[in-house]
């Protein structure tokens, strides 16, 4: 029914028709990657210097699963699923979003230690880890949607659902307690997927507590801002990858040519089919990105707030809607890549349940990360005691 539906039934209107709907979610193939006993993941984590006691042997398995493209098409998406064991209750599940990738193996399901270490920490402490891979990386096709709230929301949610119909066939048991978090562009996807659930798919699952980490929330304004300064930025390929990604999604111009300067409207955009790495790409760049957009467009959106590019950039902000459950918003004030007033602006906006948290005022963006994780996790396992 999957491969039918896939190359033969009309999904071509975003909004989804049914039968895209009730394809999403379902399991193309799970496959048992390694397996962990709790004395070897303590041995591991003491070897990178991290504090940690596990509770649990895990278990890890990559997933593919069906979801949906910024056209509305079906695509398959793939993942990691670290199961704890032994099992004796229904287990709740921490859903974790990976930072910006460009490489496709970059993910996850490549089943490195450095791309599912979170995860087989969370199932550790006795949680389903459930980590994304997300569209256009991993087993799925294209270029990936960076930074478009509902696609990446849609591939988090139907990953959740795929667990939860895999779990009928296993001997442990899924609550739908659901646990969101993510950093950097991770901490984006995070509170995407926290405000799809809660308007769309509430009758699914339950996010208990969400802590989005150091992500880019305000796009249009904090991020759009920083975007336009005539100044270095570390991680200058983030520039192009956000509007080649917005120019595929939303057809915002009809070649790259319209929008990069020579030479960089013929050297980038290869650069980003999935095979090159961020390192690659920022070598490829100037260190102050704005001068790689041609000087008319750059123009353009400095003078008209209404431009198609920051309407799309509006559309994907994620400050203007009020979440029901609990939401630390854990950011550093030093971070260098993606400034703590998205996290401010958020807090602000987005009401009382969402707290913002500096664990550590000093730490830059990448230090700041593990710090960030630790904090979450101490929480998450607090709330996850507190509710038996």
């Amino acid at each position: 029914m999957i491969l039918i539906c896939h190359f033969g039934c009309d999904s071509s209107t975003p909004g989804f028709d049914s039968t895209v709907e009730s394809v999403r979610g379902d399991i193309i193939r799970t496959e048992q990657l390694r397996s962990y006993t709790a004395d070897q993941i303590n041995q591991l984590t003491e070897n990178l210097g991290i504090p940690y006691s596990a509770r649990h042997d895990i278990v890890l398995y990559v997933m593919e699963y069906m979801t949906v493209d910024t056209k509305g098409q079906l695509t398959v998406a793939s993942g990691i699923v670290v199961i704890p064991t032994p099992v004796v209750e229904r287990l709740p599940i921490v859903s974790f979003q990976h930072g910006t990738a460009v490489k496709r193996s970059s993910v996850p399901s490549e089943g490195s230690i450095e791309h599912t270490l979170i995860g087989m920490l969370f199932s550790g402490d006795g949680y389903i880890s459930v980590m994304p891979d997300l569209v256009g990386l991993g087993s799925s096709a294209g270029l990936h949607p960076y930074l478009i709230a509902d696609v990446s929301a849609f591939a988090v949610i139907d990953m959740l659902r795929a667990v939860t119909r895999w779990s009928t066939t296993q001997v442990w048991e899924v609550s739908n307690q659901v646990y969101l978090t993510g950093y950097s562009s991770g901490g984006y996807t995070a509170m995407a997927a926290h405000r799809a659930i809660e308007s769309d798919y509430s009758d699914e699952f339950t996010v208990v507590a969400s802590a989005p980490m150091a992500g880019p929330y305000d796009l249009s304004g904090t991020m759009l801002e920083l975007m336009l300064q005539d100044t270095s930025y570390p991680q200058p390929y983030y520039l192009p990858y956000i509007l080649l990604s917005y120019t595929e999604a939303y057809d915002l111009y009809a070649s790259p040519s319209d929008f990069l300067a020579s030479p960089y409207d013929v050297t980038l955009p290869p650069l980003f089919n999935g095979t090159h790495g961020a390192d690659e790409i920022n070598d490829a760049m100037p260190q102050v990105p704005i001068q790689i957009i041609r000087k008319d467009v750059v123009q353009a959106v400095k003078d008209n707030p209404d431009h198609p590019f920051v309407q799309r950039l509006r559309e994907n902000d994620l400050i203007n809607w009020t979440p029901r459950s609990q939401m630390r918003l854990y950011h550093c004030a030093a971070d260098e890549i993606v400034p703590i007033e998205n996290s401010q602006v958020a807090a602000q906006e987005l009401g009382p349940v969402a707290v913002l948290v500096d664990p550590s005022p000093e730490s830059g963006h990448l230090s700041c990360a593990l710090i960030a994780i630790a904090n979450t996790r101490a929480w998450f396992n607090s709330i996850s005691t507190s509710e038996g």
